[in-house]
């Protein structure tokens, strides 16, 4: 009894001691595992993220080479380390954009439009990404479609200080759509706003200019000018709308100050917008000087030189303007102010027959409803006493322009208050 105990008691203990080895064992395969699994796991992870930190600052460092090259002009190699860096982060818009702005420098602006609206794509929150896109419908004159992208621009943060610049966008394709009051019904609530910038004021007063409002015009741009500082531009056209506006003295102090500003290089619109100002105001004079300035930088300038023997010819110069006349002949033959001139050279000196050549020369050439050489044929045969043929050359006069009231008046002076012959 005592072995048959002793051998079911050490079977009992061999099966305990089975048990709790195995449980040990159990536990022991469980930390095992759990030891080699969780660090392994952790691992990977962080790897992972260590991989993508290492990505994206070798990205940054590739953008900002890329930016440094395409701020000097350095477009494919730009492009270049632009292309690595989107390779690196593709989640990442801004080597989209930046390779956007390259293409549309380099006049790609179908790539430049793709790569935008991947930019679109990953953030659609990004305002110069509908800007630029913007300004690639406008080049492809596609005005609608470029003032929906310029106003979303805008719309995406209306506060910012950057989002007058898409304001304004918008502002000049309405202008260049002449949608004037659009225009201006979009810019003047937000003037508040914008009331210190120099461009707002700028575009108000070209629209003002536009609408043909001179004293709304000269207020902007006399505001952009005092806001801008010494912008050559700005004052430009205030001294154009200053002239518009029959403000004669304040546009030549403006023309003044532009003179100094450009120093030895003054363009050659600056002379003739003092000639236009000294015309108006009755110097002629003054005015033929500031065409001879215009001429000697640009001596091919037909209108220049019309004005200038206009110029001579009310002030008695006929030298200069037979060389009016003849110069204009050279550059413009089928111009008629050359021969024109060149006909009342002739009259003054009294070679009738010589101006009456001329005269009919310059009226072969007018445009059809341009009647001051028929006049000037006419006037030439009443002097010589022909009377037929005077009457000729009125009823040109009078085919060319028949509702000009200038014409009656230039027929009345030059029959001397007859019109008897004239035909009715």
């Amino acid at each position: 009894m005592i072995r048959a105990s002793t051998r079911t008691t050490w079977r009992m203990n061999v099966t305990s001691m089975k048990y709790i080895i195995m449980t040990l064992g159990a536990v022991g395969l469980l930390s095992l595992a759990a030891c080699s699994t969780t660090p392994g796991a952790n691992g990977v992870k962080n790897r992972i993220e260590s991989q993508k930190r290492v990505a994206g600052h070798a990205a940054r460092l590739e953008l900002e080479q890329a930016y440094r090259s395409y701020t000097t002009g350095m477009f494919d190699q730009a492009m270049k380390y632009a292309e690595q860096a989107r390779m690196r982060t593709p989640q990442d818009p801004s080597a989209y954009m930046l390779m956007a702005r390259i293409c549309l420098e380099q006049g790609r602006l179908e790539s430049s439009d793709t790569l935008i609206g991947e930019a679109l794509r990953l953030d659609a929150s990004i305002p110069d990404a509908h800007y630029l896109r913007g300004v690639i419908y406008q080049r492809w004159s596609r005005d609608e479609q470029a003032l929906d992208a310029y106003m979303s621009a805008w719309n995406v943060d209306p506060s910012s200080v950057q989002s007058v610049h898409y304001l304004l966008a918008a502002g000049e394709v309405l202008v260049d759509m002449k949608r004037y009051r659009m225009a201006r019904e979009l810019l003047i609530p937000k003037l508040g706003y914008f009331e210190n910038n120099a461009a707002m004021h700028h575009l108000l007063g070209t629209i003002a200019v536009l609408e043909k409002n001179g004293d709304l015009a000269i207020e902007h741009l006399g505001q952009a000018y005092l806001i801008g500082g010494e912008d050559e531009i700005i004052l430009a056209d205030l001294a154009r709308a200053q002239l518009d506006h029959e403000e004669y003295r304040a546009c030549l102090r403006n023309l003044d100050t532009l003179e100094n500003m450009f120093d030895e290089s003054v363009p050659g619109w600056l002379y003739e917008l003092r000639a236009r100002c000294y015309k108006a105001m009755g110097s002629p004079r003054e005015a033929r000087s500031s065409y001879v300035q215009l001429l000697r930088i640009e001596p091919e300038n037909v209108d220049a030189w019309i004005e200038y023997g206009d110029m001579a010819h009310q002030i008695g110069d006929y030298g200069r303007l037979e060389t009016c006349g003849a110069r204009l002949i050279s550059i413009a033959p089928d111009r008629f102010e050359g021969y024109f001139y060149k006909g009342i050279v002739y009259l003054e000196a009294g070679k009738l027959d010589a101006a009456k050549v001329w005269f009919t020369k310059a009226r072969q050439v007018a445009p059809a409803d341009e009647s001051i050489p028929s006049l000037a044929v006419a006037h030439v045969e009443m002097i010589r006493g022909d009377r037929l043929a005077a009457r000729d050359a009125f009823k040109d006069v009078l085919d060319r322009s028949p509702d000009d009231p200038r014409t009656r008046s230039y027929v009345e002076t030059i029959a001397t208050g007859s019109l008897d012959f004239i035909p009715d």
